[in-house]
């Protein structure tokens, strides 16, 4: 309708209305495309089936979507060939599919998606439909789901309505229109049961003993009431999990049922058959038919499907029936399930190998795949079934390498969703009582690794001493530790040597991030973070994106590290990662601190990691004696978990120097001096230059620092740190009297700070320039803008229409207008062609032209 979308929860029991309440939305859905579609509970476990059900129609229009949207797409619906899991991209697709502009979105004009029983929707269709669901509130389309009362669905919060049912008056008078010619005993006896359940009301007054205990006995009886060839049939269809009507077919006629059994089912209302399809007219309705044969006819019915799917050549739905047949152990069929999982996505593998440890015979075998399955789920972020996972695979071995990889999975447990810093040290003591020397290796590496990662450089330290010359990873982090920078990174880019590939290339990307490398360092972590997409490796993928986030803020482009943020933490927030979220907010706190957002910066520090923030905040703010206490100790912090480490130290002597406490600012400055040696960069070159000048004894050393500063940022590199140089140096040069130097040196920093939008950094520059003697306007335009309005200006810059806008920030063409209706005014402009006059052309390149997250 163009009135922009939004996306809602039914909440209530089976039976409830729930379903009707989608048909009545889908009656008055005029003008509207309606896809439609829901849950199954038997095939919950299969990957993408109800996307599969709910796009089916639109197979054939994929090609007009972005080619690796469709190709995700087309993977996960079973169109091409099996690719690693990528739910992003698949979201994404979905996204496109349903909200894009109209000239490429394949369905056309305002959409409506029902989704019924979303409690038993698949994690990987889920994860699409509740990415595109929570983005279309300024879109035409709108998502209307229907879960149960008890499902624990969706993890986060959603908008609801929760249906409680018929009051007894409510309930007679649906009688009086549904079954008008129910006996008045039947009537009372029906409202007194269903206890305000529309489906249940209706079904007890069918009843002729009144006496149902469920609603989904009406589905069990209907097909009890079939023949037995029938009910085969109904079963087959309900346990094959591709909806292809001719592997159907052929797995019934292996069970001798001919096709034609299906028919009084249909009479029944229990399934539609078509040309093309065989569907269930309702969820309960596959789960009675699944259920209403015998567990010897169900194994069969498995064996059949089994059969029919291996003269197709898909391995994977085979090797699953065979698995769903097999009785006791069956290392035959367990093997095939553990080689299904190679190579698998994080939820396909973690399925495969649980399975394959149940049908093991041998204990140690069953636990090594328990274990593997730990792994899994741990890889693809669900915590809680890793941990349960790695206990019983723990209960269930001796074997040191099983219980190495079980002491690793719940090392990583600890370092995200437990006490971070026990990790380490666990794996540690682990290693020391280990007599197998392979596995005892693995455990120090182990230890290494999850140290470092929480900031235990104690127990990281430890680890490399009792495994030097060893490993790839170990080398680079003996060189971490030393701040040895150019080092690790040449040690990195040795061949690996059987870490799992995902950790070096991180460690290469944080280790190009602290030696002050942004442009590598966003280069590493974007190519690692198409990969933990592509993989399904939501565990890891925030931490990527939180160096992608960290370089693009340091690089000055403010809403891309927005943008990568608050997508990381999303994703830790959604995988239970505590550590990983408090570092996330910590660049959230860092930029809002640049940008003088106090609330903010207040808010995101609460959790006691962002004190560098809450320091640069205060020197922003003319609070430095605040900024001190805050940044006291950030010098003895080890510089590999915090990303602005060297700046801290910056901001410690600049505090220092400004609260009349120069010797406070000693001890950080010689951690300075050194660190900017090891990073070996231009611009930390210039900090380290800028703050001695403000430390040096006399004027003429002071000027020449700060000559050598401005000298050394002129080779690039963090804009804001150069902003700084200048603001300190027009300052040092008005108190010296040197009125039309300083006017220069504070015009370039106060440009700078608006385009950043740093407000009070660009207020500080505004009120030193007015004491040198220049008028100046009162407030910058750019910087008035909101976050989304300048993403909005800078994209029109580069010659973007509204649609094409629209479609790079996923919003609607309508939005774009808005926000650039309300961005003139502000900037002074009256059409897009003056807009180049407040934000320069050479940052508006720097800001569009870095790639965002596929």
């Amino acid at each position: 309708t163009g009135a922009g979308g939004g996306v809602l929860i039914l909440r209530g029991e089976a039976g409830i209305g729930k379903t009707a309440l989608l048909d009545h939305a889908e009656a008055c859905a005029a003008g509207m495309h309606v896809l439609r579609g829901g849950g199954i509970e038997a095939e919950a476990e299969v990957p993408f089936a109800a996307l599969h059900l709910l796009l089916g129609e639109h197979a054939g229009r994929l090609g007009e979507l972005p080619v690796p949207q469709a190709a995700a797409l087309r993977a996960a619906l079973g169109l091409s060939r099996p690719r690693p899991e990528d739910r992003l991209l698949v979201g994404l697709a979905l996204l496109t599919l349903l909200s894009g502009p109209p000239e490429r979105a394949p369905v056309r004009g305002p959409v409506l998606v029902l989704v019924d029983d979303a409690q038993w929707l698949d994690r990987e269709s889920a994860d699409a439909l509740l990415f595109a669901a929570r983005r279309v509130a300024a879109r035409d389309a709108a998502f209307l789901f229907a879960a149960r009362e008890d499902a624990a669905w969706p993890r986060t919060g959603l908008p609801e309505l929760h249906l409680t049912g018929l009051a007894d008056e409510e309930a007679r008078l649906l009688l009086d229109e549904r079954a008008p010619d129910t006996p008045a005993a039947r009537r009372d006896r029906a409202v007194e049961q269903a206890r305000g359940n529309p489906l249940a009301l209706l079904a007890f007054a069918a009843a002729e003993s009144g006496l149902l205990a469920h609603v989904p006995a009406e589905f069990a009886r209907a097909v009890r009431g079939l023949p037995e060839s029938a009910r085969t049939l109904l079963a087959v269809v309900a346990a094959d999990d591709t909806g292809e009507p001719g592997v159907a077919v052929r797995a019934a006629e292996s069970l001798g049922v001919p096709f034609g059994a299906l028919e009084p089912a249909e009479d029944a209302g229990l399934v539609a058959v078509t040309r093309t399809a065989i569907g269930f007219r309702h969820p309960l309705a596959r789960a009675a038919a699944y259920q209403g044969v015998p567990v010897t006819r169900r194994i069969a019915v498995h064996r059949a499907l089994a059969a029919a799917h291996a003269r197709t050549g898909d391995a994977g739905p085979r090797v699953r029936h065979l698995s769903a047949a097999a009785l006791g152990t069956d290392e035959s069929v367990a093997a095939e399930l553990e080689a299904a999982a190679h190579g698998s996505g994080p939820s396909a593998a973690a399925f495969a190998y649980e399975r394959a440890a149940r049908l093991a015979g041998e204990p140690e075998v069953r636990a090594r795949r328990l274990a593997a399955a730990a792994e899994a789920e741990l890889a693809g972020g669900r915590p809680e079934r890793a941990r349960a996972l790695a206990d019983e695979a723990a209960r269930a071995t001796r074997a040191p390498g099983t219980r190495a990889r079980v002491d690793v999975v719940r090392a990583g447990l600890e370092l995200e969703h437990g006490v971070p810093e026990t990790a380490g040290r666990l794996l540690l003591e682990r290693a020391v009582g280990c007599d197998d020397p392979e596995t005892r290796d693995r455990l120090v590496q182990e230890a290494a690794f999850h140290a470092w990662s929480c900031g235990d450089a104690e127990t990281a330290a430890q680890a490399v001493e009792r495994h030097p010359g060893g490993s790839v990873m170990v080398r680079a982090l003996s060189a971490l530790l030393g701040d040895d920078f150019a080092t690790a990174r040449k040690v990195l880019a040795e061949e690996p040597d059987g870490v799992p590939d995902e950790r070096l290339p991180l460690l290469a990307a944080e280790i190009a991030l602290l030696g002050g490398d942004d442009p590598a360092a966003a280069e590493l972590s974007g190519r690692l973070a198409a990969r933990c997409r592509d993989g399904g490796l939501r565990a890891l993928l925030p931490r990527a994106l939180g160096v992608q986030a960290w370089a693009r803020l340091f690089h000055g482009a403010h809403d891309d590290a927005r943008a990568l943020a608050d997508e990381a933490l999303r994703v830790a927030e959604e995988t239970g990662q505590r550590r990983q979220a408090a570092a996330l907010r910590e660049i959230q706190a860092r930029q809002a601190a640049m940008e003088g957002d106090e609330v903010r910066c207040r808010a995101l520090s609460a959790g006691g990691r962002a004190g560098t923030a809450l320091g640069l905040l205060a020197l922003g703010l003319g609070r430095p004696e605040d900024a001190l206490e805050h940044l006291q100790d950030a010098h003895r912090a080890p510089a590999a978990h915090a990303p602005p480490a060297l700046l801290a130290l910056a901001d410690t002597v600049e505090a220092a120097v400004a609260a009349g406490r120069p010797g406070a600012g000693a001890e950080p400055m010689a951690r300075l001096e050194a660190l900017a040696r090891a990073a070996a960069r231009p611009w930390a070159d210039g900090v380290a230059a800028r703050c001695q000048a403000l430390l040096a004894a006399d004027d003429a050393e002071a000027d020449r620092h700060f000559t050598l500063a401005l000298a050394a940022h002129r080779d690039g590199g963090r804009p804001f740190e150069r902003a700084r140089t200048e603001l300190l140096y027009g300052e040092w040069l008005r108190r010296s009297r040197r009125r039309a130097r300083a006017r220069s040196r504070l015009g370039a920093a106060l440009e700078a700070f608006e385009r950043l939008g740093a407000v009070p950094w660009a207020e500080r520059a505004r009120g030193e320039l007015r004491a040198a003697g220049q008028a100046v306007r009162p407030c910058g335009p750019p910087g008035r803008l909101t976050a989304q309005e300048m993403q909005v200006v800078r994209l029109a810059m580069t010659g973007a229409t509204n649609r094409q806008i629209a479609a790079r920030l996923r919003l609607s063409h309508r939005t774009v207008a808005y926000h650039l209706y309300k961005a003139f005014p502000k900037l002074g402009v009256a059409s897009r062609a003056e807009l180049h006059r407040h934000v320069p052309a050479a940052e508006t390149a720097a800001e569009t032209g870095a790639e965002r997250p596929a």
